[in-house]
């Protein structure tokens, strides 16, 4: 007559483990049947259990996905063009208090073009002020003394726009919605000549 099988011992729970297994009481965990049961469970949720033991890393800038960075900046409508790198867009991301908060202004941009573009500002202004009647006087659009007027040139990286002719419209069409209203603006997005510029603290998928 065969003898029995020998039960095959479960291996040792992992101090920490998530298992069911650690809250079955002792005397359920005699034999195998139990652990083979619920086996079957942790399988299924593990996955569950991991990402909620990860669930800050999934809302912090710096580990977060890239369609969740990019499903988090539109909660402050803030839409960059397809040309930004992932490490652009993280930057817009860490910054997003202070690009909203300066928007509008030479440090505001100067932030956008350095960090998020990876590039540098060259900024020519009028300066002086204006009285109008309103916003939809003519005297702040369109020629002559009223109004404000920039120049306002971004120096990308060596090769950049060279490679990626596209680009040029998305970044000029960006960099306007950082400029103050009713100021009349020429933007022009170049390659920097200097071969000793590298993308520092932003990087783009140009």
């Amino acid at each position: 007559m065969e003898s029995p099988p020998r039960a095959i011992a479960a291996p040792p729970l992992v101090p920490g483990s998530r298992s069911l297994r650690a809250v079955l009481p002792e005397s359920y965990r005699q034999g195998d049947f139990a652990d083979r049961f619920i086996a079957g469970f942790d399988d299924a949720l593990a996955p569950l259990i991991t990402t909620l033991d990860c669930l800050d890393a999934y809302f912090s800038p710096r580990t977060a996905p890239e369609h969740f960075v990019t499903w988090m900046l539109s909660w402050h409508n803030t839409a960059l063009p397809a040309c930004v790198g992932a490490t652009g867009r993280r930057n817009a991301l860490l910054l997003g208090h202070q690009l909203h908060g300066l928007r509008g202004t030479a440090a505001g941009l100067d932030l956008l073009v350095r960090y998020v573009l990876g590039g540098r500002l060259e900024l020519t202004e009028s300066g002086g002020t204006h009285c109008a009647a309103g916003p939809d006087d003519p005297t702040l659009r369109g020629p002559g003394p009223g109004g404000a007027r920039a120049r306002v040139r971004v120096l990308l990286p060596s090769g950049t726009v060279a490679s990626r002719p596209g680009v040029v419209d998305d970044l000029e069409e960006l960099v306007g919605e950082w400029i103050p209203a009713h100021v009349r603006a020429e933007v022009t997005i170049e390659d920097d000549e200097d071969p000793l510029l590298v993308r520092g603290s932003a990087g783009g998928a140009y």
